[in-house]
């Protein structure tokens, strides 16, 4: 092989292992913010005295994981984060997760706080058909509540909030807090295509078909399934 066919195959390699590594590295970090969630919903459905109630959960039919929302600002400023969306199926199950991307102004989170865990929980079905509509506004699209926390049952009513809001600080401060009206929750396609390995892949497909799904989807899953059955 003369040199310039050898320095162009190693550059074309070169090539394509550059090209490699950044879809690995994406699709790990998808992988990851999966785990995170599992992890953050794990720790608020078993702290014994602040736990979402399990009636919440059980009348929910969709429910938003964010971890790690950052505060940019110490008093105002914007929010930002992303996470997961599962929901619930006609037999009660839940679904593969969706990626999403929650964005607002304003007042903070929390005051004081650098970055808080988000849950936010859907209770009617309306709420979650405009989470998966264009331009969806916590607070302007749908009624936004602090969530209820404990162990007390919450019955059914007509006064029942489309949807329940927690937050939990980096010190381990948790309770219901309600964002504040305009927060924004995205669909994020580009985050669902590298964690699925499918470029076209919508919404509809996750929720409701089996695709194949790193082990990460079926983990959490799992722990929905256990603290948060129908």
């Amino acid at each position: 092989m003369n040199l310039g066919k050898f320095l162009a195959l190693a550059l074309s390699g070169a090539m394509l292992s550059t090209s490699v590594a950044p879809a690995l590295a994406d699709e790990q970090d998808a992988i990851d913010s999966v785990q995170s969630a599992t992890q953050v919903f794990s720790a608020d459905v078993t702290e014994s005295q602040n736990q979402i109630p399990k009636s919440v959960l059980q009348q929910a039919v969709a429910i938003a994981i964010i971890p790690n929302v950052v505060k940019a600002g110490f008093i105002v400023g914007g929010t930002r984060g992303s996470g997961v969306l599962v929901v619930r199926n006609n037999k009660g199950q839940w679904s593969n997760p969706a990626f999403v991307t929650l964005t607002g102004g304003g007042v903070g989170l929390q005051v004081g706080a650098e970055s808080s865990d988000v849950i936010i929980v859907f209770n009617t079905k309306n709420s979650l058909e405009k989470a998966l509509a264009e331009d969806f506004n916590l607070g302007k699209s749908v009624s936004v509540s602090a969530g209820p926390i404990g162990v007390t049952p919450i019955t059914g009513s007509s006064d029942l909030p489309d949807v329940w809001t927690y937050v939990r600080s980096q010190k381990g401060l948790f309770g219901g807090v309600s964002l504040l009206n305009g927060t924004k929750l995205e669909i994020d396609n580009s985050r669902n295509a590298q964690f699925y390995e499918k470029p076209d892949i919508t919404t509809k497909q996750i929720f409701t078909t089996s695709l194949p799904a790193p082990d990460a989807a079926a983990d959490l899953r799992r722990i929905l399934n256990r603290y948060a059955p129908r």
